[in-house]
């Protein structure tokens, strides 16, 4: 299950300065060896994967985040918010399939894979339309 990460709340009254939108992952992160042969082993390397798309994707999303006004600040972490919900929810029903599994894990990670690869093309295009707007 993923969640966008947010600052800590402020102290009533102080003003909060709105952040870029980070992928927060909630699973323990298993190990992944140079020639995988387990499901388990499998399992990591997929994590390991995701991982290195959210970091591509948390780049893009603090490159557009800057180039936003305060509101557009504002819509694009709502818009995060749904995207990571979107998702979780897509894989989790893709890899129900193989529910009670070793394999529904290792389905759910190629899926985040999958999903975080085509969002990558999708911010890059933004990130362009913001670069040359400004």
């Amino acid at each position: 299950m993923l969640a966008l990460g947010s600052a800590a709340p402020a102290p009533a009254g102080a003003a909060t300065k709105p952040t870029a939108p980070v992928i927060h992952e909630k699973f323990t992160v298993l190990p992944c060896p140079s020639k995988p042969t387990t499901t388990i082993q499998i399992e990591g390397c997929a994590e390991h994967k995701v991982l290195a798309a959210d970091r591509t994707i948390d780049r893009l999303n603090a490159e557009i985040f800057a180039k936003l006004s305060r509101s557009g600040r504002g819509e694009f972490g709502a818009a995060n918010a749904e995207w990571v919900q979107y998702r979780d929810s897509v894989c989790t029903a893709e890899a129900s399939i193989y529910k009670g599994g070793s394999v529904q894990p290792l389905a759910y990670a190629d899926c985040l894979v999958s999903i975080d690869s085509s969002h990558v093309g999708e911010l890059k295009r933004v990130l362009l339309t913001v670069s040359l707007g400004g």
